[in-house]
């Protein structure tokens, strides 16, 4: 699914290992309102989806 992020929040995405992301279009990053943060910063689209093995969070 495509969703909206911060540069910080995706980061923090890709440091956990939990979900396979990538960026959807290139090029500069613009001012959005991210979807895990709800903050309005810079950032870009991603795809992001979850990896084949990862348990579901309980909480």
């Amino acid at each position: 699914m495509k969703r909206q992020f911060c540069l910080p929040c995706f980061l923090e995405i890709k440091k956990a290992g939990k979900h396979d992301i990538e960026r959807v279009r290139g090029g500069v990053n613009m001012k959005i309102t991210c979807w895990r943060c709800k903050r309005r910063r810079f950032g870009a689209e991603y795809e992001i989806s979850r990896k084949g093995g990862a348990p579901r969070d309980n909480g």
